[in-house]
């Protein structure tokens, strides 16, 4: 052990821990130390410290630390003289003594049991698919071009037909009955009688990051009431959220080329692995977890996304991106927007050279986020809306280059309908105002007074912004409001228009104060929002006096302006945000005061 002390002591000596660290984690220089996203929990700010001059790496969030060896030790999940051994190669010093250290791991009995299983019967599955019964899987491997070099690298198979047979050859090669279910691939159909789950079905291997064979996804070749897919479930070596489909041949691959794409299935890592790049994993059908984050990180490359062009692919390449930006990985956008195709289509269709200019097609994420939205539309109300704007604001506000400004002003503009002018206005505002707290209460703090939707409406706003201040002084302007005008534009002012005529009912004359508590005490789910208008709108000067004649050009104004807008617009407006009760009654109304016109 004191052998083994002083190799590491010397070892430590030879290495620079920045450079250990920055082999496997980007990091950044903060001052005389450096920090990174900690790899050793669910980091989403830089909270591990690495000091060159101390040469250790400590996390003030979950604690651990230690020196470059424990760093590798911890990462790789190795053991201490494993990592000695890895720390060696990384900084190529070799002391003498080094190669007689003990190595030698606990071996995991029950998982050596079961990979040894696992591998006879992918043997299995292999052999099968070249016998006459196999025809039927090689037909369906051939239509999908996948020639002899594809099928033998990629391992894949077939599952003969009579699903018993398989397990009795799994039992003649010494393998037990317990250790056969414990696979996953075993099912008892009777009592003492088992068959293969993956019986008459193509079968594609998934293996671990060493290359062992760990689940299987089995492809069914009939048209019939099964599934299509066959999966491997939770074993005691397969859990599906801590693996990625071809992570074995992607790592070294990824290390040497500097990326690594990311998948939907299996045919797009095939594809890529046709024309040469086998740095490509798949998710297979599942979200990007905490696990598959952490095995990504590992590889110290870009990231590069390429799922499915279509809707739900996009959708999830959102969720996906949130997820990666968020835990500060190096990632760019493969931008298949416009085009439904996924890699084994656009190959099979159009050849190499189109697919490599795909993939080599690649966005940001916000130019992506962008995109996504013009051509999706899944914004509905405001809210929605405005929320997209606060979620890019610090965005834009970073931005330097004045063209590239406009052209997101210009596509946020679209995808919202607000007017370019308003978002600009607010992108000056917040650039002009100082703020001392987070990102997002700054945001948050420069979005309270953004209401572009009402600025590109401004007569029709500002009359009914007048109207509704009278109606707080007055009750013969509430009764004018219920008698002429029933429903504001503006659908924060059609409520608390509503609380006016609450107070109205029971009140001989209207009070501010009383008003603000009425709407305090409620229960509305924008009551923030409500009482914010309501309170600026109270301490606003208004120099009219409620007369006749006031109320009569407010009305005026409110209908020329509301006459600009179709009828549909003014609903929609109103049914935002609202409960099917609530919408119904609008409904009700809007189509009994269109039938009076």
């Amino acid at each position: 052990m004191a052998n083994n002390n002083s190799l590491a002591q010397d070892l430590i000596k030879h290495a620079d821990i920045v450079k250990v660290v920055e082999s496997y984690i980007p990091l950044i220089k903060q001052g005389k130390n450096y920090k990174c996203v900690c790899p050793f929990h669910d980091d989403t700010n830089p909270s591990l410290t690495v000091s060159p001059e101390k040469q250790f790496f400590k996390c003030f969030v979950c604690g651990t630390g230690g020196n470059a060896i424990g760093f590798i030790q911890k990462y790789e999940h190795i053991s201490f003289q494993e990592a000695m051994r890895k720390l060696a190669d990384l900084v190529d010093y070799h002391p003498a003594g080094l190669e007689k250290v003990n190595t030698h791991v606990k071996v995991d009995a029950r998982r050596e049991e079961l990979l040894k299983c696992l591998h006879d019967l992918n043997l299995y599955y292999q052999f099968a698919l070249n016998t006459p019964e196999g025809k039927e899987g090689l037909d369906y491997f051939e239509k999908r071009n996948l020639d002899v070099s594809s099928r033998n690298k990629y391992k894949l198979g077939y599952a003969p037909k009579d699903g018993k047979a398989t397990i009795e050859f799994l039992q003649k090669k010494g393998h037990s009955l317990k250790t056969i279910e414990d696979t996953g691939v075993c099912k008892m159909i009777s009592t003492g009688l088992y068959r293969d789950m993956n019986e008459g079905r193509v079968t594609f291997p998934i293996c671990d990051i060493d290359g062992n064979v760990i689940g299987f996804s089995a492809r069914r070749l009939q048209n019939d009431d099964t599934a299509k897919y066959m999966n491997t479930p939770e074993t005691y070596l397969f859990h599906k959220t801590n693996n990625l489909y071809n992570i074995h041949i992607a790592k070294d691959a990824a290390r040497l080329k500097g990326y690594i794409y990311v998948c939907e299935g299996f045919m797009d890592v095939y594809a890529l692995g046709k024309i040469g790049i086998d740095a490509a994993v798949a998710i297979m059908g599942t979200a990007l977890t905490a696990e598959h984050i952490q095995i990504l990180r590992s590889l110290n490359v870009e990231i590069r996304l390429c799922l499915d062009g279509d809707l739900p692919g996009q959708s999830a390449m959102m969720k996906i991106a949130k997820n990666l930006a968020s835990s500060g990985l190096n990632f760019r956008i493969v931008d298949n927007q416009g085009s439904d195709r996924d890699p084994d289509e656009i190959l099979n269709e159009d050849g190499k050279v189109a697919l490599e200019e795909y993939l080599n097609k690649l966005t940001s994420q916000t130019e992506f986020a962008l995109n996504y939205y013009l051509r999706s539309n899944p914004l509905k109300t405001n809210e929605e809306k405005k929320t997209l704007i606060k979620e890019f604001l610090p965005i834009l506000l970073r931005l330097t280059s004045q063209i590239e400004l406009d052209s997101y002003l210009r596509k946020l503009s679209k995808i919202t309908g607000f007017d370019v002018e308003s978002i600009r206005d607010l992108v000056k505002r917040a650039r002009m105002n100082a703020f001392t707290g987070t990102a997002q209460e700054n945001a948050r703090t420069i979005m309270q007074n953004f209401h572009p939707e009402r600025e590109a409406l401004q007569k029709l706003v500002t009359a009914e912004r007048e109207l509704l201040y009278q109606m707080s002084q007055n009750k013969d302007a509430v009764a004018f409001y219920e008698d002429k005008i029933g429903g504001f534009y503006d659908d924060v002012y059609r409520q608390i228009a509503n609380f006016m005529i609450e107070y109205a009912e029971s009140h001989d004359e209207m009070d501010p104060s009383g008003i603000m508590v009425l709407v305090e005490d409620s229960e509305v789910q924008n009551k923030d929002e409500i009482i914010n208008d309501l309170t600026s709108l109270l301490v606003e000067t208004h120099p009219n006096d409620c007369s006749q004649q006031l109320l009569d050009n407010l009305l005026e104004t409110i209908n020329d302006e509301k006459s600009r807008i179709t009828d549909e617009d003014i609903l929609e407006n109103s049914l935002e945000g609202k409960s099917e009760l609530e919408q119904a009654r609008i409904i009700a109304d809007f189509r009994r005061r269109k039938m009076k016109k």
